[in-house]
């Protein structure tokens, strides 16, 4: 040990460079600690000391650090102290009563930054497996889906299971993934979103595009094409189908005369409503709004869309949640 707490410049220099080539992060979930290699030996920094020194780096002070951690100052110290030593060379330097990280330190730091993500993800994990109730589905879906859709399924499936709860939420399509992540709902439905290495994505419905018009506007046919809407003010919806509808004009050699954009489709039904434009949006949507004053065309040219049930792959369902989602997947969706 005392052989590591007189590391040279060399070592120094190849203890850096041996950071950047080592797996840190792997061997932190290995064994809860960050392993450094160098010329004497093997240096294990505990998640202690990790926790610390992450405090002080981003708080920049002994003080901000203990009152960050719920600690005395000279705890922190100590143990910045102890780890300094334990390492051979200086995390800080104290210039004026202040701390500034060495170039050793900024190193260090982007791999304990690593550490304290994944920790404070464990911690959210952790408190939302204990907060997990049996009978308990927490279901969340986009806004569109939300507004009418998702109550008609629950309500529909408490008939069946009627000591089944449900805790409901609408998210956007990056909140839902998060979520699901993190364990904090069980279930979503959403649009077009695809599977990934913690995500299982099933289509559960498939529906067309339509086009909303107001009353005083009229098409030679029953279906809408693209030269149909030439010249016409269009109102744009943003949202997770808007690439999609790019895209289907694009294929169709057809520039829309975008007017206005919203990011709600209650406004661009509200917009079409007064006379301000046309506005083309999924079935669902479409089915969520009154449409009195409006018209709905079928396009010529069907551009499709897919509703998808989103879950996770990393933790053992419930039987509830597989009845839900077996419910799900056989539901006749009447839109």
């Amino acid at each position: 040990m005392k052989m590591m707490l007189k590391l040279s410049n060399t070592i120094i220099s190849y203890f850096t460079l041996s950071i950047i080539l080592c797996n840190a992060y792997s061997c932190f979930v290995i064994d809860h600690r960050l392993r450094l290699y160098s010329y004497v030996g093997v240096i294990e920094l505990r998640t202690r000391q990790l926790e610390v020194f992450h405090a002080v780096y981003t708080h920049g002070s002994i003080t901000g650090a203990a009152q960050y951690l719920h600690v005395s100052q000279p705890s922190v110290s100590k143990v910045l102290t102890h780890t300094e030593k334990q390492l051979g060379f200086l995390l800080f330097q104290r210039i004026k009563r202040r701390l500034l990280p060495t170039p050793e330190a900024h190193v260090l730091f982007r791999h304990a930054d690593k550490i304290h993500n994944d920790l404070q993800n464990i911690n959210e994990i952790t408190k939302n497996l204990l907060k997990h109730a049996p009978g308990l589905i927490k279901l969340a879906s986009t806004p569109s889906i939300g507004v009418n859709l998702m109550p008609t399924v629950v309500a529909e499936f408490c008939k069946n299971y009627p000591e089944v709860k449900f805790e409901t939420h609408t998210l956007h399509l990056d909140q839902i993934e998060q979520k699901i992540n993190e364990i904090n709902i069980d279930i979503a439905l959403a649009y077009d979103i695809e599977s990934s290495e913690y995500i299982e994505s099933k289509t559960i419905f498939a529906g067309d595009f339509v086009l909303l018009s107001p009353q005083s506007i009229h098409f030679s046919s029953a279906s809408v094409a693209c030269h149909d809407l030439k010249d016409i003010p269009f109102i744009r919806i943003e949202g997770p189908l808007s690439v999609r509808l790019d895209n289907y004009f694009k294929r169709n050699n057809f520039i829309p005369n975008y007017v206005t954009t919203t990011d709600t489709y209650q406004i661009a039904k509200s917009l079409v409503d007064k006379q301000m434009g046309i506005t083309i949006l999924d079935q669902i949507s479409a089915t969520n709004i009154d449409t009195d004053g409006v018209k709905i065309w079928p396009l010529e040219s069907p551009l499709k869309f897919k509703m998808k049930m989103v879950y996770s792959n990393q933790k053992v369902e419930s039987i509830v949640l597989n009845n839900f989602k077996s419910f799900l997947t056989s539901y006749n969706f009447k839109l």
